[in-house]
This record gives C-alpha cells, sequence and structure tokens, in this order.
C-alpha cells in the first residue's frame, strides 16, 4: 500500500511539475513572438479563493491582422487575474490560434505569467514531498 500511495503521489506531482514548466515555456515564447494588438475587456470572470481581494479572469475582445474579431480569456492558471477593469488592453495572441492569449494590462505588464507557474509548481513539490513523507512514515 505505501508502494503504491507513493507511486501515485510522485506521478501526480511530476506531471504537475512538467505541465507547468512546459505551460511556461509556451506563455513566454508567446510574450516574445505573439502579435499585439489593442483590445478591450468585455466581460470580467470573477475568481473565488476564499478571502482577499476580488480578483476576475478577464475576458477579451479584439481583431486580428486579417480582420477577424476574436473574444478569447487566457483562462485559469495563464496569468494572474486582474484585481478589476482595466478598461483597453494590450492583447498577446497568437497569429495561427487566435484564441490562445495574454493579456498586458496597465500595472500589470507581461510579468504576470510567473505567479501561475510558481503556484502551480509549488503545488506539485508539495504533493511529492508529502508522498515521500507519507512513504517514509507508513514503511
Amino acid at each position: 500500500m505505501p508502494t503504491l500511495l507513493l507511486a501515485i503521489m510522485t506521478v501526480l506531482g511530476l506531471s504537475g511539475a512538467s505541465y507547468a514548466v512546459v505551460r511556461f515555456r509556451r506563455d513566454l515564447d508567446l510574450l516574445r513572438r505573439g502579435a499585439r494588438v489593442p483590445g478591450e475587456v468585455v466581460e470580467l470572470r470573477p475568481v473565488t479563493f476564499g478571502y482577499g481581494p476580488r480578483t476576475y479572469h478577464p475576458v477579451v475582445r479584439f481583431r486580428t491582422a486579417d480582420g477577424r474579431e476574436v473574444t478569447a480569456t487566457p483562462g485559469r492558471w495563464r496569468q494572474t487575474p486582474l484585481s478589476a477593469a482595466p478598461g483597453p488592453v494590450t492583447v498577446v495572441h497568437e497569429p495561427s490560434r487566435p484564441s490562445r492569449v495574454l493579456v498586458e494590462a496597465p500595472g500589470i505588464g507581461t510579468s504576470s505569467v510567473v505567479v501561475p507557474f510558481v503556484t502551480l509548481l509549488g503545488v506539485s513539490v508539495i504533493v511529492l514531498v508529502v508522498g515521500g513523507a507519507v512513504f517514509l512514515r507508513l514503511s
């Protein structure tokens, strides 16, 4: 039983850490090479993490270089949520897949992809450590 628990916790921890690293590298690449266009926040979806300041995942609308209108959101774990409606924003999108976006809002900038990465990586490391501690305790 302890070996099975260790195997499950190890797989979960390593999968989470791998996902965090891959996602972070993709987002940094998008920030470096993505198309930057003006956009606007059309909706704010509340993020509920319990107590503390209310934050939101923005839904943005923008036009691609070929004139298509796109409405998209960075989604959870991609970018730090906004604390309030920032008004006009700069949208960074992948030209071949315009629904893949990041938002450069005034005062937030592009460093907002670091917080989700560190959070996801931290949770993955905790799962690995707890799994190892439980294995050592039970064996």
